[in-house]
């Protein structure tokens, strides 16, 4: 698989696609067009003007970093990489609920502090982009930019919010990142989707051409992608604590109801539970 071509390989890839050009990110960003000429033929962007150029890109900007390759400030690192598996199950539970309860779910996240105690010192593990190319830089951007370290969680986020159309396990995901399994447009659709970001932009960045016609934006799935980016400030206590809230949410599905009618999350003491569709 090929290397990191470089950030500026990478800017004007998604430029093209956007159809637009150093001029107006120029103007967008206040970043001098000389500056951003100089990015776009090969000099290493600075930490400032990542920042700079990631509100203009409409990118969060530790997500720029990693597309840049650029080690970022722990200050934007997740508090707790280990809450992995919590975070998939809140997911999980959330996406069944209507949109009533899905708001109160983001609103507990909202509102819970910032627990600025016990941050783990080690830094998470990061894949090579410079020898593993764009599979490294989706892995760091789901993997290392969300707090799923654990790569059974990011296989569970890839399939919970494609309803089941792309399911990696979690050795292909380490396959991609490795760079030991070649991309192809479903799995950047399903990276995009988890990440929040437009696909078109993804594929851009990377590469690999999607398939025509596109998908329908599914709303849904955006919403959760920002829950999916908001717990990143979360340990994993204060995201079991808003888990166990959505959890209580959940109501007996009756014996006689409809898939089209209700949203079955787990069965358990000879009970399915989940939520009515509205």
């Amino acid at each position: 698989m090929a290397s990191h071509p470089g950030f500026g390989v990478l800017l004007a890839r998604l430029l093209k696609h956007r159809r637009t050009d150093v001029a107006w990110l120029s103007s967008a960003s206040g970043i001098p067009e000389t500056e951003l000429r100089s990015v776009v033929s090969g000099t290493p962007p600075l930490a400032s003007q990542l920042d700079n150029l990631a509100p203009a890109l409409g990118f969060h900007a530790v997500d720029l970093y990693a597309i840049a390759d650029v080690s970022a400030p722990e200050s934007l690192t997740p508090q707790d990489p280990a809450a992995g598996s919590v975070v998939a199950d809140l997911v999980r539970i959330t996406m069944a609920l209507p949109s009533d309860q899905r708001a109160n779910v983001h609103q507990l996240v909202d509102q819970l502090p910032l627990e600025l105690k016990g941050r783990p010192s080690a830094s998470p593990f990061t894949y090579d982009q410079h020898k593993a190319g764009s599979g490294a830089m989706l892995a760091n951007l789901l993997c290392g930019n969300r707090n799923l370290r654990s790569l059974t969680a990011a296989a569970k986020i890839l399939a919970i919010l494609t309803e089941g159309r792309v399911y990696l396990a979690a050795s292909t995901i380490s396959g991609i990142g490795r760079g030991r399994v070649p991309l192809t447009s479903d799995q950047v659709e399903a990276f995009a989707t988890a990440l929040g970001i437009p696909a078109g932009d993804l594929a851009a960045i990377t590469g690999v051409e999607l398939r025509e016609p596109s998908r329908p934006d599914d709303p849904l799935a955006a919403e959760m992608a920002g829950l999916l980016w908001n717990c990143r400030r979360l340990t994993t206590a204060q995201v079991g604590l808003v888990r166990d809230e959505a959890e209580s949410m959940l109501v007996a599905v009756p014996d006689d109801a409809s898939d089209e009618a209700w949203n079955r999350v787990h069965h358990h003491h000879g009970r399915w539970w989940g939520a009515p569709r509205r």
